[in-house]
């Protein structure tokens, strides 16, 4: 029997897969960060004390998406990678594979020469940039259901909502300009609603947000939204979160599971599907 296809090839064995291997990205991102720690004083020098990466919040993702780690990896490497991902179903089935590519690239790669760290040392400000920016947004997924540019580019729209979110999963953009704007116009007019909503960012993310089960339920809906499946049916929703990943559990309280499954898809989706 064929499987369900939720938009471009994507299937729920592919969407497993998926999120088998996202379930491995904390641990590695933990060991880039303190890796960056470590060759701190190796690496940054007097003159990258400004070191930021707010500003790439103001991008577009797909910037992020078209950097070319030019001095780290090679174009033609970095190109091949993206070509297998590009051509796969959904652009996830070749994620895999390629993540288990890099890992035996890194893996194989001599330490780096004083030679090498020198020329790392001019571009790994930019590299750290981007990794901490792609980190965050990421995270932002999880509890937002969308990119972190995604919310600054709501602020830059006035969306006081979206840059309180933004705050919570990541302090940093306070250094945005749009954002920079938004709490000087409050502090100028004495916006006190305002402040004080920004006062409570400093908590961070609440726990409900934080709850493992919808945290992939919303980054399945982001890869389906960007492959372009906006009308799944009810019917599909229940399949593909009830019967295939067991993310969602039946419940009859407040309507049914139908019902309450349908209220957090159209949440964060971008249209709302259909019966």
């Amino acid at each position: 029997m064929n499987e369900t296809q939720y938009a471009q090839g994507i299937t729920a064995e592919i969407l497993r897969a998926f999120l088998k291997l996202w379930a491995q990205l904390p641990s590695g991102i933990e060991e880039t960060m303190q890796s960056i720690i470590e060759c701190n004083d190796l690496f940054f020098d007097k003159d990258t004390g400004s070191f930021s990466w707010c500003h790439l919040y103001e991008l577009p993702i797909e910037q992020h998406v078209g950097y070319n780690f030019s001095g780290l990896l090679s174009e033609e490497q970095v190109s091949e990678w993206r070509k297998q991902i590009a051509e796969s179903p959904g652009k996830i089935a070749g994620l895999t594979s390629v993540a288990e590519q890099i890992d035996i690239h890194f893996d194989e790669r001599a330490s780096p020469t004083e030679e090498d760290i020198k020329t790392l040392r001019s571009i790994l400000p930019t590299i750290c940039a981007y990794f901490y920016s792609v980190q965050y947004s990421l995270l932002c997924i999880l509890y937002y259901g969308c990119f972190l540019n995604e919310l600054i580019a709501r602020v830059r729209l006035g969306d006081d909502k979206a840059l309180f979110d933004a705050l919570r999963v990541d302090p940093t953009v306070i250094g945005c300009q749009s954002v920079i704007e938004r709490i000087s116009k409050a502090r100028r007019l004495k916006d006190n609603d305002f402040l004080d909503e920004l006062k409570k960012t400093q908590s961070g993310v609440s726990a409900r947000l934080k709850q493992a089960n919808f945290q992939k339920m919303r980054l399945i809906l982001k890869v389906l939204t960007e492959a372009g499946a906006t009308r799944l049916s009810n019917k599909q929703l229940y399949q593909l979160f009830v019967e295939e990943l067991n993310l969602y559990t039946a419940n009859s309280k407040g309507g049914g599971v139908e019902k309450s499954l349908r209220e957090f898809v159209d949440t964060y989706m971008k249209k709302k599907a259909t019966i």
